[in-house]
């Protein structure tokens, strides 16, 4: 089979080509804001100082070779032993040849950039494990108060339903859709999807509403295909994330992994996180740490009444408490932050850890792949033609043996899947208000696709 050309930062008119050239240059800048204002905050500590200076003005270097369109050069043998920078790297800008940043596959560019960065700080041992990007994690998630609180006091009130569904299969499966539904859109989450938390308004019409009005927007829905994935065969079963955004969005994800679990739909759920601060927002473990740390700060969220504070309280123990049983557990591998694509979670790929992956995802029930990003890496990141079905795009994953659902809220150019005649009435009606952009639909996060494949 020929394979379409990735997406290329050269791509006219793409959403990817504003990306390298507006949105980039915008990210590094920040980060060089950002370093100022660490910098400033630190008292007595001269060397810590000096470092972080250091790692600014290369910030600073970074940011202007961007600008400038400059070669993306291979990392010296040091920088390889200090950073951990994986073989794939250097291996592909061997086979590329020279590209510069506004000439390069788009997807490789942009995974090249965040570990560039990450160059930086390893090379100074004060700032080693720095994230640069955990202001604008934390502010981002402060902000999302009024979100986190709802949504809390919302699954106190349904927990205590959960464990007494029993036989209601209905109820069971109208909840999961809800749940994963939570999980896919994450910051944009439509917190009337859950009514009035209570089993009976969820069945109801109104309920029925809700849903409808939010699934409008999922132009490709396979939930009920991994609920009967679920649901076959004996219980035990386990669910994998691989995980994207930290803040609001592992929030929701913590939600749906609360619900699998407490209902006992799963008996272990596995999440899967970078090993270096990535994309400006992805998990780290730490991350995951500090998320349930802030739900029980009341400074970090000054919540007054008392049904509010106990409900943040309660999520936060809930997932302590399966964290502690060792129903949830949390991993970081670097073959999450390298430049290659899913393609290579296969058993025959023998390199990157490959084949470790795919050994170790092949034992659970559901793998669950969060986000665009993880998108783009299943498909490629190629130009396929958006009817194209999933199980084509996806190459080896379709039948080595992993049951996997990606949840994508839409926000880069590639896009398949999509039944005949779609691309083209949603591309008229996003040129209406975006002349010129019209196929730019997908790039907006205001459409979502969940695709389900048994990997048989």
């Amino acid at each position: 089979m020929t394979l379409p050309e990735r997406f290329s930062t050269d791509d006219k008119g793409t959403f990817g080509e504003y990306t390298a050239n507006a949105r980039w240059p915008i990210i590094v800048q920040n980060a060089i804001d950002d370093m100022g204002t660490a910098i400033g905050a630190i008292v007595g500590d001269e060397e810590c100082v000096r470092q972080g200076e250091i790692i600014r003005k290369q910030l600073i270097e970074l940011r202007s070779s961007i600008v400038n369109d400059e070669e993306l050069r291979q990392f010296t043998d040091e920088e390889v032993r200090v950073a951990k920078i994986p073989g794939s790297f250097n291996e592909e800008l061997s086979r590329k040849g020279k590209v510069t940043w506004f000439h390069a596959e788009w997807l490789f560019a942009e995974v090249y950039l965040y570990r560039r960065i990450n160059v930086l700080f390893r090379f100074e041992p004060l700032w080693a494990d720095f994230d640069i990007f955990d202001r604008l994690k934390q502010s981002t998630f402060e902000s999302s108060l009024y979100g986190v609180v709802e949504l809390a006091v919302r699954f106190v009130a349904l927990s205590k339903q959960l464990k007494q569904i029993g036989e209601d299969e209905e109820a069971m499966k109208l909840l999961f859709k809800e749940f994963v539904d939570i999980s896919l859109w994450g910051n944009a989450t439509d917190l009337s999807l859950l009514t009035d938390a209570t089993i009976e308004d969820i069945k109801s019409i109104q309920g029925a509403k809700v849903r409808q009005e939010s699934e409008s927007k999922i132009l490709v829905n396979d939930t009920l295909k991994a609920w009967d994935s679920l649901k076959s065969g004996s219980g035990g079963k386990r669910v994998d994330f691989v995980l994207d955004n930290s803040g609001f969005e592992l929030y929701a994800d913590l939600m749906l992994a609360a619900f699998l679990l407490e209902t006992k739909l799963a008996s272990k759920c596995i999440f899967h996180a970078k090993d270096i601060p990535y994309m400006v927002s992805d998990v780290m473990i730490k991350d995951f740490n500090l998320l349930l740390k802030d739900l029980k700060d009341r400074k970090f969220f000054p919540v007054a009444e008392k049904a509010s504070q106990e409900a943040l309280d309660h999520f936060a123990d809930t997932i302590s408490n399966h964290v502690s049983k060792g129903e949830i557990e949390v991993r970081e591998d670097s073959f999450w932050t390298t430049d290659l694509d899913f393609w290579c979670i296969d058993a025959s790929e023998k390199k990157y850890h490959g084949a470790e992956i795919h050994r170790d995802l092949v034992q659970s029930d559901l793998v669950i792949f969060k986000g665009d990003l993880n998108y783009r890496k299943l498909v490629g990141d190629r130009k396929w033609a958006r009817t194209t079905p999933w199980t084509k795009a996806i190459g080896p994953l379709a039948e080595n043996g992993i049951t996997s659902l990606s949840l994508r809220t839409a926000k880069a150019d590639v896009q398949v899947a999509l039944p005949n005649g779609l691309d083209e009435k949603l591309t008229e009606l996003w040129e209406k208000d975006h002349p010129g952009q019209g196929s730019w639909w997908c790039c907006s996060g205001k459409w979502a696709v969940i695709c389900f494949c048994a990997g048989k």
